[in-house]
């Protein structure tokens, strides 16, 4: 097995990222059932609806998502009247997010771009800049981090759910609560450097998902000028989630165990 840094080096990370969305974004968006009518947070997670983090949302209000996919968060905002712009380094899933806007009838400004150079129409300012699992795949989450506060008007937020340092642990066998055989516990050989979630494809990397201790990102946003406004680690909640698949749900307990996404709410001072 080769070093995952070595392996980081064998192709640029947006190269491996837009390859590897590319090739699996129409199963992608076939097989994982993602609603509009909440908006989601990651796999199996309770949406918004039930965590309420978002900022109220009305007509003329300026969102920016980092990283869309899809764009399902983007057409559930644009459906409550927001002006919403995304932008995602896929082509493939920016086409699957061009198709539901026509079919939920609604307009949204997609175009390709990377997490750290977004596309220089995308300036902002806005009212709500929100990222839901794409910031994992940025090698420098504090740089988009520190775009995002530049972008933000007063008074608007910064959502950003992406993978918990924790779900990039091993799960191993162990004991049970009650000593006895059959329990499991978590590795995680050091939590301040997480090892990366490394994709593969007939043994060769095809994508790298990174994970970062919580302290890193309430760092981050302060450096930003950002107030830090809550840190949710929800466990999963399978029934009614708005984001679900039944691999995902076939966990074995691990998600109620354990977090896999980490959320951050964070303000620039200022009024609306």
């Amino acid at each position: 097995m080769g070093s995952p840094l070595k392996d980081r080096n064998d192709a640029a990370p947006e190269a491996m990222q837009r390859s590897y969305w590319d090739s699996i974004s129409a199963h992608y968006q076939r097989v994982m059932e993602i609603s509009t009518d909440d908006f989601h947070y990651g796999p199996m997670l309770p949406g918004d609806s039930s965590l309420k983090l978002l900022p109220e949302i009305g007509p003329g209000m300026r969102a920016l998502e980092l990283g869309c996919g899809g764009g399902q968060n983007s057409v559930y905002l644009a459906k409550r009247g927001a002006v919403c712009d995304a932008f995602d380094i896929s082509s493939e899933q920016l086409a699957a997010a061009r198709a539901l806007a026509r079919r939920e009838g609604v307009r949204i400004r997609f175009s390709l771009g990377k997490l750290d150079a977004w596309p220089s129409s995308f300036s902002g300012p806005y009212d709500l800049i929100h990222s839901s699992h794409a910031m994992e795949f940025t090698d420098d989450p504090a740089g988009v981090v520190a775009m995002a506060g530049k972008a933000l008007a007063p008074g608007g937020s910064l959502v950003i759910s992406t993978v918990h340092p924790l779900y990039n642990g091993e799960w191993v066998d162990g004991l049970d609560e009650n000593g006895g055989d059959g329990g499991k516990g978590l590795f995680l050989r050091n939590y301040f450097s997480p090892p990366d979630d490394v994709r593969r494809r007939n043994g060769k990397p095809i994508v790298f998902s990174h994970a970062y201790p919580v302290s890193a990102w309430f760092r981050w946003m302060r450096d930003a000028g950002l107030e830090v406004t809550a840190i949710e680690e929800p466990p999963e909640a399978p029934e009614g989630a708005p984001y679900y698949n039944d691999d995902w749900a076939d966990n074995d307990g691990e998600l109620a165990a354990i977090p896999a996404t980490l959320i951050v709410r964070a303000r620039r001072a200022g009024a609306l």
